[in-house]
């Protein structure tokens, strides 16, 4: 019993996290429960709620939301089906009892400003990062454009990279080629596929990659690679390392210029 009291407490604080929402939540419940049960606030609210999750579980509609904003980021807006709309209705519902324009202003502040601070901010979590390129993309990644674009001279090349890196390469320059496009899409055959799924594995192996590579005519390989003997496999197949940025090792082939 103790154990599954423990799992229980441990998957609620990865869930809500260190923030007041869930607090907020609870209150705001209460108060369409009392003072919105005659207007039918809770039974709407309700289906709404209901309606939000069976769209978002249905096997359609789930996979062609999935597929329009990616997997990981369809399980992470799963907490703001319900969320959202109670919390909105909550505090509608109790601004609007107020007959004072003043104290109406005075609480949707406060309400609004409990929200604000209940959680983490975007730029304080890390998500967003001051960067010194024109096209505004992490500057590790202009860095591996540009030490390719010196290295290549104008030739026309393939590039595979992992996920993080080729996203951000194509937006920084267009003319580098890459033969796979985000999650993999538009790649021509199944070795391209193959070699994504490689190269964005968990633990790559290094002659898997390289030979690949070498089939799909990969001129650089742009990826993190998890060990020594990765690289030795990399350079035992025909891809030397030609530089490195941060955690990043650019590899180039010589035969596929």
């Amino acid at each position: 019993m103790k154990e599954i009291v423990t799992w229980a407490v441990t998957i609620w604080d990865m869930y809500w996290g260190n923030g007041w929402v869930q607090y907020l939540l609870a209150l705001s419940g209460i108060g369409i429960l009392i003072l919105g049960r005659k207007k039918g606030i809770a039974l709407r609210l309700f289906f709404y709620t209901v309606l939000l999750l069976g769209l978002f579980f249905c096997p359609v509609s789930g996979r062609v939301i999935m597929r329009c904003i990616g997997e990981s980021v369809y399980w992470r807006v799963l907490w703001l089906l319900p969320t959202v709309p109670v919390i909105a209705g909550g505090f509608t519902e109790v601004v609007s009892r107020l007959k004072n324009g003043i104290l109406q202003a005075v609480l949707t502040a406060v309400l609004v400003g409990a929200v604000v601070i209940s959680g983490t901010g975007m730029i304080k979590a890390g998500n967003f990062e001051r960067v010194y390129n024109h096209r505004q993309v992490p500057d590790e990644i202009a860095m591996i454009c540009n030490r390719i674009n010196a290295d290549r001279n104008k030739s026309e090349v393939r590039i595979a990279a992992d996920e993080y890196a080729a996203s951000y390469i194509r937006v920084y320059d267009p003319s580098l080629k890459m033969v796979y496009g985000r999650r993999g899409y538009g790649a021509a055959d199944k070795t391209i596929k193959s070699l994504y799924k490689q190269i964005t594995s968990e633990i790559p192996d290094g002659k898997t990659v390289s030979d690949l590579a070498n089939t799909a005519e990969c001129t650089y390989v742009v990826m993190v690679p998890p060990d020594e003997k990765f690289l030795q496999d990399m350079e035992n197949g025909g891809y030397r390392i030609l530089d490195t940025v941060d955690l990043y090792y650019i590899f180039v082939c010589e035969q596929h210029r």
